[in-house]
């Protein structure tokens, strides 16, 4: 009896740890956002990689990072636990769904939208006006709200259509199935190119009002709450040293070094 009870007693010591480091293990999903995630030749880096990996080096919380598809990680997120996006906008529709851990500072351009269009299309598009224009998105993407703003605001209807990658998107605009993509200053011209295109082909039409509330590190609200207080303390704690400010500028030398089709 005695020897049962010191079996238990042992396992129930040695299984606890073991507990702890699992519920403490977070998977971060990321997709190319320069200069906040950048992904070259499966080398992860950027500004969010840099701080988040900062934050968490002296803490017991174990993070690994996912390349995937952003309409996917938006879902996981929502009905799994212990998922961190690296980089979501924050809005009114979404506000409810998400513990908001960290506002990342803003990189230069990363917050304006604009209309693109292809060269080829200009006289066209400009004689369609946006009333009967058509734009593409990823599915979930905080920009069509934005982009039906606007558009409403004109007393149009905002004619959408969303796709499941961003691939997708620059497919329907270069054959033709749609007016406009909807997205910031083009950086990267390595994607247009490695689906055959030309980066040369598209141009900037017109800016459209942000309705974002900026860009976020975020975790669903299945996350169990004191892990997402962890992370959120070491984030600011990280912040309030100063070193968040330098590993900003930092990537914002990196990124003023970057031609305009080279940094999207």
């Amino acid at each position: 009896m005695k020897f049962i009870f010191s079996l238990f007693l042992f396992y129930s010591v040695a299984l606890v740890p073991f507990y702890v480091e699992a519920s403490d293990r977070v998977l971060a999903y990321i997709e190319q956002i320069p200069a906040y995630v950048v992904i070259n030749n499966n080398k992860i880096t950027g500004s969010t990689i840099d701080i988040l990996n900062e934050a968490l080096k002296e803490s017991d919380v174990d993070i690994q990072y996912q390349e995937i598809i952003w309409s996917r990680a938006l879902y996981e997120s929502i009905h799994k636990p212990n998922i961190i996006l690296t980089g979501l906008n924050r809005n009114a529709f979404r506000e409810d769904k998400f513990h908001w851990l960290y506002k990342v500072p803003v990189h230069t351009n990363r917050q304006r939208l604009f209309l693109w269009q292809l060269k080829s299309k200009s006289i066209e598009n400009k004689k369609r006006g946006l009333k009967n224009a058509s734009i593409t998105v990823v599915q979930g993407d905080h920009k069509s709200k934005s982009y039906k703003s606007y558009v409403e605001s004109l007393g149009f209807d905002a004619n959408i259509y969303e796709v499941g990658s961003r691939e997708q998107v620059i497919h329907m605009l270069f054959k033709g199935r749609v007016d406009y993509i909807l997205g910031g200053e083009i950086n990267n011209a390595g994607r247009i190119k490695s689906l055959g295109f030309d980066p040369e082909m598209v141009e900037r039409v017109v800016e459209i009002p942000n309705t974002s509330h900026g860009v976020y590190i975020a975790m669903g609200k299945h996350t169990n709450i004191k892990l997402v207080n962890k992370i959120r303390k070491a984030l600011v704690d990280l912040e309030q040293s100063g070193r968040v400010s330098e590993i900003m500028s930092q990537w914002l030398k990196k990124t003023d070094k970057t031609s305009p089709h080279e940094a999207m």
